[in-house]
């Protein structure tokens, strides 16, 4: 799954950052090079969190009524990112674990972007 523009949200910033996290998991799915996928899945640990706390950095800025909400999205993410990452370390890149990859991980954040980050674009719009 590729970043396409169906999935901006309007805010740059945040496009960008999803653009890496896409193109990121994309080289994870692509890859069967142990330690590629291990450098990928941390840079991954740590760009998520990173995205997430300049996003949640946004809602505050702009006083976003479903902050305390969205940030839920984003602990329970990370959750199930670390689990199903300590999982691809443990086995590698099994058909069983690309396959949780491109479900439980693009999946989510594809429904992320859609649902939960274009409410947020949309607020800013009648700011």
């Amino acid at each position: 799954m590729f970043w396409s523009s169906s999935l901006e949200t309007g805010i740059a910033s945040i496009d960008e950052q999803h653009k890496e996290l896409f193109n990121q998991i994309d080289i994870l799915v692509d890859t069967s090079n142990g330690e590629r996928i291990k450098s990928t899945l941390d840079f991954l640990d740590n760009y998520i969190v990173k995205h997430f706390t300049d996003e949640q950095r946004l809602h505050k800025e702009k006083k976003y009524p479903k902050a305390v909400e969205h940030k839920k999205y984003h602990d329970n993410y990370i959750v199930v990112f670390r689990k199903l990452k300590e999982k691809y370390i443990a086995e590698g890149p099994t058909l069983s674990n690309n396959m949780a990859l491109n479900k439980t991980v693009l999946g989510w954040l594809k429904e992320h972007i859609l649902v939960h980050d274009r409410a947020f674009a949309a607020y800013c719009k009648t700011l």
